[in-house]
């Protein structure tokens, strides 16, 4: 469902895709018309915990931004790149 309401908002000039490798796997990854990507990862907990997966699949994609939408509210940083993020906002940030 998140997944499906954050590429609809994103729009058709947005390209949304999953990224998967034997080292990781990010849940989506948004081509921008301006050539950056932003990847997202889909967590259920309101204490959600990055995987080692997600790091080296962020060095393999190198995106301008990355985030994780969860079920809480509060924005935080993850890391030096992601931010935890409410997917009703990461929504707002799209449109």
């Amino acid at each position: 469902m998140a997944i499906e309401n954050l590429a609809a908002v994103a729009g058709r000039q947005v390209e949304a895709s999953f990224y998967g490798t034997s080292g990781g796997e990010i849940d989506l990854v948004l081509g921008r018309p301006d050539g950056t990507k932003w990847a997202v990862e889909i967590k259920p907990s309101l204490a959600p915990k990055l995987e080692r997966g997600f790091h080296s699949a962020l060095e393999d994609l190198q995106p301008e931004r990355s985030f994780v939408v969860y079920p809480g509210h509060e924005r935080y940083k993850m890391g030096a790149s992601t931010e935890a993020i409410s997917l009703s906002e990461l929504c707002e940030e799209l449109e």
